[in-house]
């Protein structure tokens, strides 16, 4: 009898897991399939976390109150500028990241038993992706079935041969960014938990698949991606053994011949170019001559007026083609559409509220922070959300569990 109730009991956390790990895939690539087209992944778990919610009588905090609040504000500034812009891109982005970026983490975080299972229900997630991502680039057929199967938002068709696409309806830059969580998910793992040699080797594993679909998909995810396990490195280099250990991993992938890997994996993709897309990956590592850098640095910056300073409520172009500003630039574009004041209000009133919620032992969010307001800078990632759900569901759960056991000695 015990045997079969461990049983069933092991059965239904299982079933428990495997839901979550459904939820949080579907909520973080928020896809959007053709025959259901008003109606995303994401919107259905935003749904599913408020009758949770409501059911076991979850309330808001006080602390996400006081920020919506001022959200609210914002919105009706924005509202006012629609009047006169009628564009409403804005007004989407406000709302959206109301209950994305900042409503859905202290939602979210109520099912979630531990940091542990967030950060594995995350990697896993990731990692599932970068694999499916992977396989629609080196098989045209799993590629064909995604589009027919999503409605993507990506500014590239089915025909670009440079990049992979993946079971969600973003892609590009916003996809690497995703992916690029995956990265630091794990190494939080292996930054508040000691694992064994075989767990441990599975973990970096993932690392290497994150690493590879994001190679095939955009650069920024691969930028963050790099920086995280740098100062992961930098930060666990304490001994001789931490040492050769990440010596002899390093030497390991470098024996590695991953352009004939590439090459050879790739015979089946049509107008695929082995030496364009490594001169397109490493120049996103260059200082001087960085193709990325060159184009925002040469884009225009709308001057400082009566119309900027109190906003334009203009994102979209009014031809529909591009944005209003004529900036990439996330800061840029919601300068010109908020108007100066009430952009570098949101900004400020945002870092503000992220910092004051870190506890004094979670030292490593602030590098979170530090990337999601410098990646800002390329493209307007905040209104993007997932990014901002992430950082903020990792402040609350640092908070949330016990602080003093960041660096938990449980043996895998």
């Amino acid at each position: 009898m015990l045997v079969d109730a461990l049983k069933k009991k092991n059965l239904s956390n299982n079933i428990r897991l495997l839901i979550k790990c459904i939820f949080i895939f579907g909520f973080i690539y928020d896809i959007n399939f053709s025959f259901l087209p008003s109606l995303t992944t994401g919107r259905l778990c935003f749904l599913a976390l408020i009758i949770y919610s409501i059911f076991k009588k979850k309330g808001i905090p006080r602390v996400a109150m006081s920020f919506i609040l001022i959200l609210c504000f914002i919105l009706v500034i924005v509202l006012m500028q629609y009047s006169y812009s009628s564009d409403s891109t804005q007004i989407s982005r406000i709302i959206w990241f109301t209950l994305y970026g900042i409503l859905s983490p202290f939602l979210f975080i109520n099912f979630i038993k531990s940091k542990n299972e967030f950060l594995y229900l995350i990697s896993i997630a990731v990692v599932i992706q970068a694999g499916l991502s992977i396989f629609s680039f080196i098989n045209p057929s799993i590629k064909s079935l995604f589009y027919n199967l999503i409605i993507y938002t990506s500014n590239f068709d089915e025909d670009q041969s440079l990049r992979a696409v993946g079971f969600a309806s973003i892609g590009g830059a916003a996809l690497s960014v995703i992916q690029s969580i995956g990265v630091i998910t794990i190494l939080f793992l292996f930054r508040t938990n000691v694992f064994g040699f075989y767990k441990s080797l599975l973990l970096w594993g993932g690392i290497i698949v994150i690493i590879l679909s994001i190679v095939l998909i955009g650069r920024t995810g691969l930028f963050i991606s790099f920086f995280c396990i740098l100062l992961y490195f930098i930060s666990e280099i304490r001994n001789v053994k931490n040492v050769i250990v990440f010596g002899l991993i390093i030497f390991a992938l470098y024996q590695i011949n991953w352009l004939t890997i590439l090459e050879r994996a790739t015979t089946d993709v049509s107008g695929f170019n082995i030496t364009i897309f490594t001169e397109w990956v490493e120049n996103a590592f260059k200082i001087k001559n960085n193709d990325t850098t060159e184009v925002l640095t040469n884009m225009p910056i709308p001057s400082l007026s009566v119309e900027t300073l109190l906003g334009t409520g203009m994102v979209v172009d009014p031809s529909g083609v591009g944005n209003a500003s004529g900036h990439d630039s996330g800061y840029i574009q919601t300068y010109y559409s908020l108007g100066l004041l009430m952009a570098t209000f949101f900004y400020f009133s945002y870092l503000s509220f992220l910092i004051k919620q870190i506890p004094p032992k979670g030292k490593y969010l602030y590098l979170l922070i530090f990337v999601m307001f410098i990646i800002e800078i390329k493209e307007p990632f905040i209104f993007q959300y997932i990014y901002p759900f992430f950082v903020l569901s990792m402040i609350r759960l640092m908070r949330k569990f016990d602080v003093k056991h960041l660096k938990s000695k449980i043996k895998y």
